[in-house]
């Protein structure tokens, strides 16, 4: 039994992206999801997935749309890839709310949005071929679900994102919203799960941490959240890109989404070697 269904579809040409509205029990109610195709879509081929993860509830919001600057950059023609990107009825961390049934973004991402997209396209479906791009809150969740889930998701590019946050900093930027607990949020810690799960990221590199603007800077602690978690990568001995040198602003812009998708497709092409 599917933990989702899928109800009105439409293309938006202005756009150029097919709309699902994807109905499951883990958000408060129907969600738009965004998908970009390549130019030549081949229904009998398999294609890898790109999956754009937002910062703000519902689609773009006050920090851009980020799979309108992959349609833009033809991020989906050059790469071939199918890009993909879910809405939210609530401010996004991909984790769980403690009592809230309505917030649990990781399984609606696990259990709603993969299977349907692998549903209603020909994907590759392995772990290695869905990739994470993401930034600030979103790049925090996308490190919390690479590494939590090391046998769901092959790569996460994350930039300028606070990924050393932890139950700490409870309240902080709409984690209470999110997480409704800092014991919740304690479950979601990028660093916890890096350390747990560091023995699946030694053989080739999957993470790609790149900075900066806020968080790549000193501005929200005494040293770059970038630097402080390359560093913990690298005493966990998880092989990973590292990049604190691109300085452009806070949003999904070109300069940004450039180089965090060919580092992506740099690991993945590179996924064979040791």
């Amino acid at each position: 039994m599917n933990d989702y269904s899928i109800g009105e579809r439409w293309f938006d040409s202005e756009k150029g992206v097919h709309v699902y509205r994807l109905r499951s029990p883990f958000l408060g109610g129907p969600s738009p999801v965004e998908v970009l195709l390549p130019s030549r879509y081949e229904a009998a081929r398999a294609y890898n997935v790109l999956y754009i993860l937002p910062v703000h509830p519902g689609i773009g919001g006050r920090w851009g749309d980020g799979l309108q600057v992959a349609r833009e950059l033809r991020i989906h023609d050059r790469y071939g890839v199918i890009c993909v990107s879910p809405s939210f009825d609530t401010w996004p961390y991909y984790g769980q709310h403690h009592s809230n049934p309505s917030i649990r973004h990781e399984a609606f991402v696990l259990q709603a949005l993969l299977p349907a997209i692998e549903g209603l396209y020909k994907t590759n479906r392995s772990a290695e071929s869905r990739l994470l791009l993401d930034f600030s809150k979103s790049g925090w969740g996308a490190l919390s679900l690479l590494f939590r889930n090391p046998d769901v998701f092959g790569f996460a590019a994350s930039w300028d994102a606070p990924p050393m946050m932890s139950e700490k900093n409870f309240g902080l930027y709409e984690t209470a919203e999110h997480f409704g607990s800092a014991e919740a949020m304690a479950h979601y810690v990028p660093g916890l799960w890096a350390r747990k799960n560091a023995g699946q990221f030694r053989d080739h590199a999957r993470v790609a941490v790149l900075g900066h603007n806020f968080f790549g800077t000193r501005w929200f602690h005494d040293l770059p959240h970038t630097w402080r978690f390359h560093r913990l990568l690298q005493r966990l001995g998880v092989r990973h890109t590292y990049d604190n040198g691109i300085r452009v602003p806070h949003t999904w812009n070109a300069a940004r989404m450039e180089p965090a998708v060919r580092s992506l497709m740099l690991m993945y092409a590179r996924r064979w070697d040791c």
